[in-house]
């Protein structure tokens, strides 16, 4: 600190005195600066209303940059100019405290001359004095007004809130005022009050934390008690054990079980997967372009490439006759299986579910074969375990990102039938297929023909011992008595493909006195004419066989093309479905391909495992696609599509935002801790989102701790999202999941999920 000093003799300068004040206020100014340095900062001001429209602020002091600010006499402020216009509105004003500096000048007798010491009166600065002044700024008028924003190099000394009336209120501004080192002392003692009873605990806390500590190896690991959770729920879900309370839950998303589907948020499809649901779709039935093409036949609703009709296998009669209706009549039941079906979807929203192989636990009745159900045609599915080659019977899978086809193995499947109930006697005669073909027609040696009475022709299956199986039927044909003439007649069929190796059969039903040409000595070596006379038991007979001739396709051209009507939709197309019954014979393929018009040079691109990786036709969102069927085969087999009313052509566009939400999981305790573990696949995390949530009453919680891990899979995009949820007490909860995708050809999906009460 800074002292002027003055001698007796000493001729004072006008600096010394001026050097006295600067001195006082600079040692003033260091303290504040130094030791309390309150930023814009206020003491010791009270604002209050002297009336409606005016404000007194009192004698205060203004801390600001180190520096002291006072005003030693009160301010008065009108408010008349800020009040608001219309009746009901309020607003804010803010009264901030600015430091200023004020000269006062005062008159002083200056001397003139030296000599006669001549003075003269004359006004010359003499105080400089810090003084504050008040600004006002006021937020605007509304029936719920905000108080105006206050810079932070500002002091607010209150805010006052004004009606159309006047003064409403006035709110010091508590956080910028100076607090007294007696209001300092009061809360130390609390904090040291506080400490000491921290203190305390923390030795009681070492205490337990050593004991924890020595124990910690009998602690299993939180990620193994989670894989030993769900991995006992699988095993419960596997071993169909009866629902009961327990404080874990899994479910693989296959089917919609555990789904809540008729939940008010509810936006997903459960669909081997809970994935993204459609924004759009479209069924569309399937339909050739030119029915006329002479590069295709159609019979009946059997779509093949052109043929004509050649005689594979022929048995001449020797003279030879048996009268057909000289056996008891009975009543069979014959069972007519039907044409496979095969479903194959395309898109870049197409993914595969790895979680397939849980299909095996799933008792008949389960949906495995959803795709095949359709307009009321209902199919019985069986289920059956997996191989490694993802090969369920009678299912074959053939399946990569972005295209998955599913077909039965069996040329003719049991899951949809129709009983046919005959009566009259039964005759027949089995043969074995050495080379797979193409029935078109049998041709029948007839010796005498009724004038009345139909005969009914029947194409079946033989079991392993070479017996018929009059269940297992795949052809039939009725022809009336004056369709028929002595010696050969014609049982033209719908084409039937039969499989090289197996045993076949036909067999004729008749009432009327009929007689059919035979050949003796057995010479068919290859089968047996066999005659039931209980509807299921067949007697083969050994002495001769029935004169018949086996009439197959022979085709045009081993690879023909037929376009089909395009698909469309409006809004574009993210994926394709196309669902139809047929054959595809070993050595035969049946290739769907699409063309996108809008893409100039556009190629037809197969839809095969081949090009599924790069499929990128749809990514533009297409509204309408071309469509062509590829039949490859030998000029002896093709494949076949048969074109009725459940052969569909089904176009989808996804969305690009996702609820799942699962039923109530009942825990049997309560808890206030709640993990769900989520295994999403086909995630990027530059595009899409996933938000885990849990359901309680009516209220949705969000997670308190999130963690996301890769986990390993075919197509490297899988993610697992753990969240950890504190809750109220509760027994039960709901899952949900809520993702985004920014593009919706590209999406992902609920590969399983689990639900653990801690």
């Amino acid at each position: 600190m800074d002292v002027v000093k003055f001698n007796e003799a000493e001729v004072a300068e006008p600096d010394d005195w001026t050097n006295i004040g600067l001195n006082a206020r600079a040692s003033e100014d260091a303290l504040v600066a130094g030791a309390i340095d309150y930023p814009a900062h206020w003491a010791d001001f009270t604002v209050s209303n002297q009336n409606a429209l005016e404000l007194t602020v009192s004698p205060g002091t203004l801390f600001s940059d180190g520096k002291l600010y006072r005003n030693a006499a009160p301010t008065t402020i009108n408010i008349q100019q800020y009040l608001p216009i219309v009746s009901g509105d309020n607003r804010y004003l803010a009264i901030l405290a600015d430091g200023a500096l004020e000269t006062i000048n005062e008159e002083r007798l200056f001397e003139t001359d030296a000599e006669t010491e001549e003075t003269v009166a004359q006004q010359t600065p003499k105080l400089e004095r810090r003084k504050i002044s008040f600004v006002i700024e006021f937020g605007a008028a509304s029936p719920t007004p905000l108080k105006p924003e206050v810079p932070a190099n500002r002091c607010c000394l209150a805010w006052v809130e004004l009606s159309t009336i006047g003064i409403a209120a006035i709110e010091p501004n508590h956080p910028a005022r100076v607090k007294t080192l007696y209001e300092h002392d009061g809360r130390l003692a609390l904090v040291e009050g506080d400490l000491s009873e921290t203190r305390a605990a923390v030795r009681t806390i070492r205490t337990d934390i050593a004991n924890i500590q020595a124990r910690l190896g009998d602690i299993p690991s939180p990620a193994i008690v989670r894989q030993m959770k769900r991995s006992i729920a699988q095993l419960l879900e596997q071993s169909n054990v009866p629902p009961e309370s327990v404080a874990y839950d899994y479910d693989p998303g296959l089917v919609g079980d555990k789904w809540d589907p008729t939940h008010a948020s509810w936006l997903a499809r459960v669909r081997e997967g809970v994935r993204f649901p459609f924004a759009a779709q479209r069924d569309m039935q399937l339909g050739v372009i030119d029915e006329e093409s002479p590069a295709i036949r159609v019979s009946g609703n059997l779509l093949l490439p052109a043929w004509t009709e050649e005689t594979r296998l022929e048995v001449v009669s020797d003279g030879g006759s048996v009268n057909i209706s000289s056996a008891v009549h009975t009543i069979v039941t014959a069972v007519q299986k039907t044409l496979s079906r095969t479903v194959t979807e395309y898109g870049p929203s197409v993914t595969f579910c790895e979680n397939a192989p849980e299909w095996a636990r799933y008792t008949p009745g389960k949906d495995v074969g959803a795709i095949f159900t359709k307009d009321g045609e209902e199919f019985e599915i069986v289920a059956a375990a997996p191989d490694p080659l993802w090969i369920f019977h009678p299912y074959r899978w053939v399946t990569v990102r972005r295209i998955i086809k599913r077909t039965v193995t069996d040329t003719y499947w049991d899951y949809v039938t129709s009983t046919v109930g005959l009566n009259g006697s039964i005759h027949g005669q089995s043969w074995l297929n050495t080379q797979p073909s193409v029935l078109t027609s049998v041709d029948i040696f007839f010796t005498r023909v009724s004038p009345s009475g139909p005969v009914h022709l029947l194409i079946c299956e033989c079991r392993d011992n070479g017996e018929p199986n009059f269940k297992a039927v795949i052809a039939r044909l009725e022809k009336d008595a004056e369709d028929l003439s002595a010696g050969w007649s014609k049982f033209e069929l719908a084409p039937t493909l039969l499989d090289g190796g197996k045993r076949y059969a036909w067999f004729v039903v008749t009432t009327a006195n009929h007689a059919l040409g035979t050949v003796s000595g057995n010479a068919f070596a290859q089968g047996s004419r066999f005659v039931c006379s209980d509807g299921a038991w067949a007697q083969p007979i050994t002495d001769n066989d029935f004169a018949f001739r086996l009439n197959c396709a022979k085709f045009v051209a081993a690879r023909t093309t037929v376009e089909f009507l395009p698909l469309t939709l409006d809004g574009g197309i993210t994926e394709i479905k196309l669902l139809h019954a047929g054959w595809e014979a070993a050595g035969t393929s049946l290739v769907w391909e699409i063309k996108v018009p809008s893409i100039p040079d556009a190629p037809w691109r197969p839809l095969t495992l081949d090009n599924a990786q790069g499929a990128d036709d749809l990514n533009g969102l297409p509204a309408l696609v071309q469509l062509r069927a590829v039949f490859m085969g030998t000029k002896d087999l093709q494949p076949a599509i048969v074109l009725d009313a459940y052969a569909r052509g089904m176009t989808f566009r996804s969305r690009g935002d996702f609820v799942a939400i699962g039923k109530i999981i009942d825990f049997g305790v309560a808890t206030t801790t709640v993990q769900t573990d989520s295994i999403i696949d086909n995630f990027d995390a530059g595009k899409h989102t996933g938000s885990p949530k849990l359901v309680i009453g009516t209220t949705v919680h969000n997670p308190s701790v999130t963690t996301v891990t890769d986990e390993p899979s075919d197509n490297g995009n899988r993610r697992r999202i753990l969240a950890t949820f504190t809750v109220p007490s509760t027994q039960v909860a709901r899952y949900r999941l809520d993702m985004t995708s920014t593009e919706v050809t590209d999406t992902p999906f609920i590969q399983n999920r689990a639900l653990y009460a801690l």
